[in-house]
């Protein structure tokens, strides 16, 4: 029997609400730039200031919903994130400390993963943090006067500043699944990843897929 290339891994709800996640925020981002870079004032006066002050509206209010769409259309997958998310063990601990060798290219001996890895879990809980300050700032922003002007003032630097380290952990994530890792690239394409790259970064479950039968030994290897 021939060895298995991809196992399945997301599902097809998860992937509209990682795309729809991604883009959003993307979109949030440069019809906000315009307010923080004067280069970018030809395109605020092209679009215009109410147009694109409705667009960024427009997409906030995507990036609130997703997570809510998520509990209907990737229950199973949400539920998974949150969980394993939520819980690190040593071997975690370990490939963090080990995995940025890989970063330059070398090969460094990962302790055995589950679904998510090490470095996956802290990025996740990077984002869900980053996700409560920006709505929780961006709500304050845009309900303006009936909120008290301190709350305001204090509510544009955070959200900008959350708004910048979102920026740059999106460059890190695409970095990590473009260059350092493309095989988990295919994963948000049609929900599978490569068995060798599985058996490597997610040692842990590919084991249960075996002890549940749904994969054999003989598959994998």
């Amino acid at each position: 029997m021939a060895k298995l290339k991809y196992l399945p891994r997301h599902k097809k709800g998860f992937i509209i609400c990682h795309w729809l996640n991604g883009i959003s925020f993307l979109m949030l981002f440069l019809t906000a730039l315009p307010l923080y870079i004067p280069s970018f004032g030809d395109f605020y006066r092209a679009v215009g200031p109410h147009n694109l002050q409705l667009l960024h509206r427009f997409f906030a209010c995507v990036f609130i919903a997703t997570p809510f769409v998520g509990l209907f259309i990737a229950r199973e997958g949400y539920k998974r994130l949150f969980s394993e998310a939520l819980h690190f063990t040593k071997d975690d601990i370990e490939f963090q400390k080990k995995f940025p060798a890989e970063l330059v290219g070398g090969e460094p001996d990962l302790p055995p993963q589950g679904f998510y890895n090490g470095g996956e879990k802290m990025n996740i809980l990077l984002q869900m943090g980053l996700w409560c300050v920006l709505v929780a700032s961006g709500l304050v922003l845009w309900l303006g006067t009936s909120l008290p002007q301190s709350l305001q003032a204090w509510a544009i630097p955070i959200h900008a500043i959350a708004g910048g380290c979102g920026f740059a952990a999106a460059l890190g994530h695409i970095y990590l699944a473009l260059g350092v890792n493309p095989e988990s690239f295919q994963g948000m394409k049609d929900g599978t990843v490569l068995t060798d790259y599985a058996v490597h970064h997610h040692g842990k479950w590919v084991d249960e897929l075996v002890a549940e039968g749904k994969v054999s030994r003989k598959d994998i290897e």
